[in-house]
């Protein structure tokens, strides 16, 4: 007998392992290069599983962007109109401060 998932939608069977646990197809991705590949199987996922392959998928770094230190949120708790002229100017000066503790 084959269990179906849904409830007045299309039946999809189900397929089971041996041990009665249903096994989804799933995608498991590379740590170094970020490459994904798809587990259809149970086999196939220890097998990934061993290559060192995981199921979260490796973020990367930004490039760029902008410097979020201690005088950004200072400056931008304190302003209400955060980009502005005037903040900007503020963080410059508090970062200038800093510097000269150094």
């Amino acid at each position: 007998m084959m269990k179906c998932r849904g409830m007045g939608k299309a039946m999809k069977p189900i397929a089971f392992k041996a041990g009665g646990k249903v096994f989804k197809s799933h995608k498991m991705y590379d740590k170094q290069t970020g490459k994904s590949v798809t587990a259809d199987t149970h086999a196939k996922h220890l097998a990934l599983a061993k290559k060192g392959y995981t199921h979260t998928k490796p973020t990367k770094m930004k490039k760029g962007g902008s410097v979020k230190d201690a005088c950004y949120h200072k400056v931008k708790s304190s302003y209400k109109v955060f980009p502005s002229a005037y903040a900007s100017g503020a963080i410059a000066k508090c970062r200038k401060k800093k510097a000269g503790k150094k």
